[in-house]
């Protein structure tokens, strides 16, 4: 079987040369007959995990088993924009059948090194044209011809509909996000438009890696701010137990995009993708492809049904009321 990686590449302290040199030998072990995909995610994180096991779910049910019919290469970039491109470039000198790049930053180093005739899938990605891989919406001759994948831009209108369901009278919500990632300043903008469409007021505090988080909320929580919300931004998904911790000891709502965050103490709220659902989505699209099927007949799929998700054991904590309309419309209710 093709050896299996997960490594978290600054965390160890890999140089780029010896990380180059550990994975040129990547290809020289592979023993089942099949194709190889080679899988890189921006961080190990529950969302983008939970995006992986969908797509790996799908190619199963098609019948790749890896190390049967399938060769699997995962890495993680350790959150390191450098290593993002220093695996891109790992995979394409492999090579692998095909890159799938789970997250815009992925995304964004494939289309830098990937050449035109290694097929890439992207998912869990809001803003794949930030990447370069085509034009909104990318229907067939919109993107590039070698890159296909699922378009799941977060629902931050609706996050901030949920958050007014919950209180009629919120007037303002704090926003933490890091300005230099593609992804981030792009759903940034999106959520500034949505609140001045519903009159909120909103408050941003730019970061610019997780360890900023706690001191950002901070000074968020001393504005009074009426709710916390998130957008898909990596240095939140990985401190966003900080603003919940935030927001429990000041009695401010937290609201999020991601579905796993609902069991953290301090969540209030969930509006967003089944990551699930996206990467079982980006698998079919990977087993169309493998089976023949070229990516450039292929459209960009735009992920088009949310799951509510609401907690009921931090609404408690922080004397908040969750309404019975929310909670009938809910997907999920913990506790």
């Amino acid at each position: 079987m093709e050896r299996r990686t997960f490594l978290g590449l600054a965390g160890v302290g890999l140089s780029g040369t010896a990380l180059l040199a550990a994975c040129s030998k990547l290809g020289a072990d592979k023993k089942v007959k099949g194709p190889t995909i080679g899988m890189l995610q921006f961080v190990d994180a529950a969302p983008p995990n939970s995006v992986r096991k969908g797509f790996m779910a799908a190619l199963a049910k098609a019948g790749y088993a890896e190390g049967e019919s399938l060769n699997v290469i995962q890495k993680d970039a350790a959150g390191e924009l450098a290593n993002t491109t220093l695996v891109a470039k790992q995979f394409v000198g492999v090579p692998v059948d095909l890159f799938l790049a789970i997250g815009t930053p992925p995304l964004q180093a494939a289309m830098q090194v990937a050449p035109a005739s290694m097929p890439v899938v992207f998912c869990y990605c809001s803003n794949p044209w930030g990447a370069g891989a085509g034009t909104p919406p990318g229907k067939v001759g919109q993107h590039k011809p070698n890159v296909v994948g699922t378009v799941g831009t977060n629902p931050v209108g609706e996050e901030l509909d949920l958050a007014r369901e919950v209180d009629p009278n919120l007037s303002s919500v704090g926003l933490i996000y890091n300005p230099g990632e593609p992804n981030s300043e792009f759903e940034a903008k999106l959520l500034a438009q949505e609140a001045a469409r519903r009159g909120i007021k909103l408050e941003s505090q730019a970061v610019a890696n997780s360890g900023e988080v706690l001191q950002a909320a901070q000074a968020l929580a001393a504005k009074k701010i009426g709710a916390f919300v998130k957008i898909g931004d990596y240095a939140t998904i990985q401190a966003f137990s900080s603003i919940c911790k935030v927001g429990l000891e000041n009695k401010i709502p937290v609201y999020s995009v991601d579905p796993p965050d609902i069991d953290l103490p301090g969540c209030l709220g969930v509006i967003g993708w089944s990551y699930y659902a996206d990467g079982f989505a980006a698998g079919e699209m990977a087993v169309r492809i493998l089976k023949g099927e070229s990516p450039a007949g292929m459209n960009f799929e735009p992920l088009t049904k949310t799951e509510l998700l609401l907690n009921r054991n931090t609404a408690k904590a922080i004397g908040v009321t969750l309404p019975e309309v929310s909670l009938k419309r809910a997907n999920k209710v913990v506790g």
